[in-house]
């Protein structure tokens, strides 16, 4: 619940504490709108692998996939109004005057403020944000599938966008968790042939109702395999796993890109670097979108009814809890979102899991 004074906002928020994936309930100011900020009523926030990074970290508001309803606006804001439904995501400011910032790369903005800076995430109820920085949600995209567009969605379009992907290429996907079930979605919306890949065949059923035309299983990678099968022009690792590098750049064609937005938990490393360059192939790497392309993926999931697969939590302490545990033990189906209860609710809801604690 969120109480509005003369002087600004009491926010109610959940907060990490020294015991991690442990959460508290705590309040907190802030102060009365400046002319370029916003109020926003959170409605629902996407639960994030990088969100259970800062777990430990004691007295850390966190979510960055936040949904919710324009409450206020300062007085330079003329692009969204009360009532509006907006999102936020990883950025929370930039400069708005460098070279990166004016031509669209806001995101690489070497004076750009990021989560999890600052209390105003999404594991609250209410977030005073930079209101340059919030996205309009289009008609017809709920709260709830919104969320998740904001990290999840932004990293997968972002990666494909500025890749300059075309409609005439193969692409594969590399994983199908939070993050590739909606790649496969944006790239078969793309006009792309879309491939599946995982290291298993328990997904492969929903990877095709996903938008996959075919689906391949990674153990099934010998080099006779590799040298066989139709190459990829582009294929977007989205699995936080240490690959055979040299494996995936063999299934590249001439000219094509490998690009990693998943986290391996060590270096990177791979093989024979002679045919690496022979074939100009790429690796590289890619984090979510700025405002140019949170702006453009939104109008894009809205025109082809991309939408995540999500499991719902509440938006409390404990549904925090229940939605990071069942994250951290691979269970997550594809997404999971925390719903604000109404205001008149939260006292129950919390008042009831009090009592369970």
């Amino acid at each position: 619940m969120t109480v509005s004074t003369s002087s600004g906002y009491d926010i109610t928020a959940y907060a990490t504490t020294e015991k991690q994936f442990k959460f508290k309930k705590i309040e907190y100011h802030a102060d009365a709108l400046t002319d370029y900020q916003v109020y926003i009523k959170i409605k629902a926030c996407g639960v994030c692998h990088t969100d259970m990074d800062f777990a430990g970290i004691p007295d850390t508001v966190l979510g960055h996939e936040a949904v919710g309803e324009i409450v206020e606006t300062g007085s330079k804001i003329t692009s969204i109004k009360k009532g509006d439904l907006v999102g936020f995501a990883y950025m929370k400011e930039s400069c708005l005057d460098c070279l990166l910032c004016h031509s669209g790369e806001d995101i690489m903005c070497r004076k750009r403020k990021m989560f999890p800076e600052g209390l105003n995430n999404g594991y609250a109820h209410g977030a005073v944000c930079d209101g340059r920085f919030v996205y309009k949600i289009p008609e017809g995209i709920e709260a709830k599938h919104a969320g998740p567009l904001m990290c999840a969605g932004s990293t997968v379009f972002s990666a494909m966008y500025n890749a300059n992907v075309n409609p005439t290429h193969r692409i594969a996907i590399v994983g199908i968790g939070g993050l590739g079930h909606l790649g496969l979605q944006f790239a078969r919306a793309w006009g792309c042939h879309v491939t599946a890949i995982s290291h298993s065949r328990d997904k492969e059923e929903e990877a095709l109702k996903f938008g996959a035309h075919e689906y391949l299983c990674s153990k099934d990678f010998t080099p006779e395999f590799v040298e066989k099968t139709e190459k990829f022009d582009f294929i977007l690792s989205t699995v936080a796993v240490d690959h055979d590098y040299s494996t995936f750049l063999d299934l590249l064609v001439p000219n094509g890109e490998f690009k990693l937005v998943g986290i391996p938990p060590n270096d990177i490393k791979f093989g024979p670097v002679l045919p690496f360059l022979l074939d100009q192939k790429k690796f590289t790497g890619a984090i979510l979108g700025g405002r140019k392309i949170n702006t453009l993926l939104l109008k894009f999931a809205a025109r082809h009814n991309i939408r995540p697969q999500i499991e719902e939590f509440p938006l409390s302490a404990q549904g925090i809890e229940d939605a990071i545990h069942h994250l951290h033990a691979g269970k997550a189906r594809y997404r999971g979102v925390l719903i604000a209860p109404e205001d008149e609710e939260v006292e129950k809801v919390e008042a009831v899991e009090e009592a369970q604690r």
